[in-house]
Parts: C-alpha cells; structure tokens; sequence
C-alpha cells in the first residue's frame, strides 16, 4: 500500500490495495493513520458489489441507515445511491441534488456522521467533482476576535432546506418541495458546537454550513448573521487556501472525515450524461453538543 499527498491542504491518494478482500490489521491501522493525517482518502481501482463495500465500510464503525430509504440499492439498505438517473416513470433512480451545498454530513442530528465513502460507478464526462474544505485550517486562519465570539458558542442546525435562507431547492430532484416540507414539519432542529475538538485528534475545527447552520443558539438573527457570514466566507470563498477539488477517476473510492472538513458535489453534468455513487456512512460515537446548554 502506497499512500500520497494530493494536495498542501488535504488528501491522499492510496494505491497497491484491495478492499474487497478481508484486511489484516497493519493495514486497517495504515489505513486509519492516514486518514487521521490527511482528512480525506482517495483509494485508486477498487470496484466494489455494494456487499463489499458495506464490509470495508464496517472496519471503521457502525453504518447508518439513510433516512431516503427508498434510493438504497437492492442488495442493502446501508448503501445510497446518489445518481441523476430518471426512470421512465419520472421517479429518481438516487438522490439527485444530494450535497450541492457546502455541508458536514448529518450535522442537523444530534450524533452527526462520522465518515462518508463513496464508490464511483458510473462518471460523467465532465463535472461530478467532489470539493471539500479543511476546517481546521479554516478555524486557525479566524482572526482572534472572532475566535473570541464563538468559542463556547452553539449552532443551531437544521436538514430541511425550506427553513435556510442561504440555500434553495433542485428543480431536477421529483418532489423535492414536498419532501423537505415534510422534514421541516416532523424534524426538530438540533444544537452544534461551533468549535469542535476533534474526538481522536484533539485539533479544534470550525463545525459549522451554509447547508445546515440556520442560527447560533441565543442569538437574534440579527446578531448571528454577520458572525455566520463571516465564517461561512472562509468555507464558500475557493480562492482562500483551504479547499481541494477531487475529480474522480474510473473506480475510486473516496472516504473523508465529517469531524473536521465540508463538503459540496459540484454538479456540472446533466442528462444523458449520468453520475452514479453507491454512498455509505458511518455513524457518529458521540454527540457534540453539551446537552445541558439545549
């Protein structure tokens, strides 16, 4: 197993190892290192049934279940498919608009997502690259007076895109409008730190999305919007040093650590072009939140 830097600010590329095989525990303990290190793991040619990747997957924790239960694959409930596929029906294959907005994956549940991987199987010709953001070079790089206002500070976070003002809704994904309204009415919001010490690092890092982040707990709008501007800035703005864009090559597989980066697909593709990944997550350990602040 070869592992090497992709980019300064994040990730990197593993080849010379197979994953759909049992794994010895050097490499499972290679493998976590690197990931520790470099917050984002392309590993190179592996083609994996959605079986074996649900295997692979398990080496790092327990598995959620998406709550889009009917855009998983028919061999297991653990793996989403994230596609623009249509049938001739006009129902969505996958997920169509999933992750167009910079996001920590699950960050509007009280345990958050731990890690995102996901199997390309099917690339378009151009676009469906993946963009992620470093956040705790983000938080390094926060003049000490911001620092200051949100240390000890929560989040408020939310998944229903009807209820985010900096956000808006596919017109691509069939019933979207009535799915996110539903969410808004059956799902409560939930608190986040905005400074989270990562649980195996120890680093501080920015945890907060112009996806999900709708507030700051005890704070007007009035006074929580020009401080979550402000940091969403250093996430959204890609000439700052932060980010780095994977473009996906036949059969990678690409795992990445919700704790301490965001993310967004940047879509640039449309039909008949298609764009197909077989996504599964591992669940968080522990929640965030100081759960006697809520």
């Amino acid at each position: 197993m070869k592992v090497t830097p992709v980019s300064e600010i994040l990730g990197a590329e593993v080849t010379g190892i197979d994953l759909s095989g049992t794994l010895g525990s050097e490499t499972k303990a290679a493998l976590r290192e690197a990931f520790l290190t470099y917050q984002v793991l392309v590993i190179r040619d592996q083609t994996l049934s959605p079986a074996q990747q649900v295997a692979f997957s398990k080496i790092w924790g327990d598995l959620e279940i998406p709550a889009n239960i009917q855009h998983t694959t028919e061999e297991s409930q653990n793996v989403m498919i994230l596609s623009n596929e249509i049938r001739p029906d006009g129902t969505a294959v996958g997920v169509v608009d999933g992750g167009d907005f910079w996001h920590s994956d699950s960050s509007h549940v009280a345990v958050p997502s731990m890690i995102t991987i996901l199997q390309s199987v099917r690339n378009p010709d151009r676009g469906g690259d993946t963009e992620f953001c470093n956040m705790y070079a983000v938080y390094a790089a926060l003049p000490q007076d911001l620092k200051q206002k949100i240390e000890g500070q929560y989040g408020i976070h939310h998944v229903s895109k009807t209820v985010n003002k900096r956000v808006t809704i596919s017109p691509d994904r069939p019933g979207a409008k009535d799915f996110y309204e539903a969410q808004a009415a059956a799902r409560a919001q939930v608190i986040q730190p905005l400074v989270l010490v990562h649980p195996e690092t120890g680093r501080k890092a920015l945890y907060c999305s112009p996806r999900f982040t709708v507030g700051i707990k005890g704070m007007s709008e009035e006074q929580a919007d020009p401080i979550l501007d402000e940091l969403f800035a250093y996430v959204t703005d890609r000439k700052r040093p932060y980010h780095y864009r994977h473009k996906y090559r036949a059969n990678d597989l690409v795992l990445w650590d919700n704790r301490c980066l965001c993310h967004r697909a940047v879509g640039g593709y449309g039909l008949p072009d298609i764009r197909r990944m077989h996504r599964t997550v591992v669940g968080g350990d522990r929640a965030y939140a100081d759960q006697a602040a809520s």
